[in-house]
C-alpha cells in the first residue's frame, strides 16, 4: 500500500462518530479493528444517520463490519476506493455495548 495520509479514529461503544477527511484525495482501503464484547455492528457511511436497523440500506453505506458475542478481536481490510475532497464528513455507527477498537483509513 501507498498512501498520502492515514486517518485514525478511536472507535466508542454504541455511538456515532464523524469522521472529517483532511485531504483531497481517494480512500484506498478502511481498516476495522474491534475489541469484540457484545454482538453489535459497525457501519461506515456517508449519512448522518444510522442504516444499522434498516433491511435495505442506503447507497450512503460503505462497510459494515458485523461482532459476535465472543470476547476478542477483529481485524477487518475493505478495499474502498472512493474519492473524498477536504472536510468531507463520513460517519462511524456503532451497536453493541462495548464494543470499541480503531479505524483507519487510508487516503492516496
Amino acid at each position: 500500500m501507498s498512501w498520502k495520509r492515514s486517518v485514525v479514529l478511536s472507535v466508542t461503544a454504541a455511538t456515532s462518530q464523524t469522521i472529517q477527511i483532511p485531504v483531497t484525495g481517494r480512500i484506498s482501503g478502511v481498516l476495522m479493528s474491534a475489541v469484540t464484547a457484545a454482538a453489535g455492528t459497525w457501519e461506515l457511511s456517508t449519512s448522518a444517520t444510522s442504516q444499522i436497523a434498516t433491511g435495505s440500506p442506503d447507497t450512503g453505506v460503505l462497510a459494515r463490519l458485523r461482532i459476535g458475542a465472543t470476547a476478542g478481536m477483529q481485524n477487518v481490510y475493505f478495499p474502498l476506493n472512493r474519492a473524498v475532497k477536504i472536510l468531507d464528513n463520513l460517519y462511524i455507527h456503532t451497536t453493541g455495548a462495548g464494543n470499541v477498537g480503531e479505524i483507519t483509513l487510508f487516503i492516496e
